[in-house]
């Protein structure tokens, strides 16, 4: 009995737990930079929890653990303002990744799996 409830509560509880790759459906998102180096730009969406990486650890920053982040695919597009926008919130849209993005550093430090290019974006004053 207790196989059968295991049986038809599992799809249900795995339906739950993913993310959605949509884009299309998503307006102007908030976030937060948490992490910028020279191989990654890591942002954590402050809107909407179904976008990004959940659980992500900054193996740079005493594996302070994120919900809802993901790395910016196309880092040397974006403005300085929003480069050095330190602790503020941007606001932007997103896109799904269409072609590679610029040349990093060869440094491993372990960027979150989802990855986002993201347009339109600004501080937030």
């Amino acid at each position: 009995m207790k196989l059968l409830f295991i049986l038809m509560a599992l799809p249900m509880l795995a339906s739950t737990c993913k993310k959605s790759k949509d884009t299309e459906k998503y307006g102007y998102l908030r976030g937060k930079v948490v992490r910028s180096t020279c191989a990654s730009f890591v942002i954590q969406v402050l809107n909407d929890d179904s976008i990004g990486d959940d659980g992500w650890k900054d193996i740079m920053h005493s594996n302070k653990e994120y919900d809802n982040v993901f790395s910016v695919i196309n880092e040397c597009t974006l403005p300085d303002e929003v480069k050095n926008s330190g602790n503020s919130t941007l606001v932007f849209k997103i896109r799904e990744v269409t072609a590679g993005g610029c040349a990093f550093c060869q440094i491993y430090d372990a960027a979150p799996n989802a990855k986002y290019d993201i347009i339109d974006v600004s501080v937030e004053k």
